[in-house]
């Protein structure tokens, strides 16, 4: 039986394997649910800078409560998310705000677009 791992495939020459890291980093259910979270931002615990107005995010505990996950492990998933390039820590005095990063999503959603297009381009041809 013939095995396929994502790791064994390399991008086109001069294309960063973007989806590769991105949906690695989505695949597991707890990291897709923090990501949705933290997408509905602003909600009634998101703060804000007082002096402009701009949203630093989600406090910690805040995720902790509503994924219903220990410390730790809500750590360890913020983890990956932001060396995916999903989500970026906001420090704010002794406090760290959490908030995506659109252009980790707005990358994997322009790499699968590629993929799609270079997929009608196939069956164009091959049809």
């Amino acid at each position: 039986m013939l095995k396929y791992s994502l790791m064994a495939c390399d991008p086109a020459p001069g294309r960063p394997n973007v989806a590769l890291k991105l949906t690695e980093a989505l695949a597991h259910p707890a990291r897709l649910t923090i990501v949705r979270l933290l997408a509905e931002l602003p909600d009634e615990h998101t703060a804000f800078d007082p002096r402009c107005g701009t949203a630093y995010g989600v406090c910690f505990c805040h995720l902790k409560e509503k994924t219903g996950l220990s410390g730790p492990t809500v750590s360890h998933h913020l983890k990956i998310l932001r060396e995916a390039g999903l989500v970026e820590g906001v420090r704010v005095g002794r406090w760290t705000y959490f908030r995506l990063k659109p252009g980790g999503l707005e990358a994997l959603a322009h790499e699968l677009l590629h993929l799609a297009r270079q997929a009608e381009r196939a069956a164009a041809k091959a049809g």
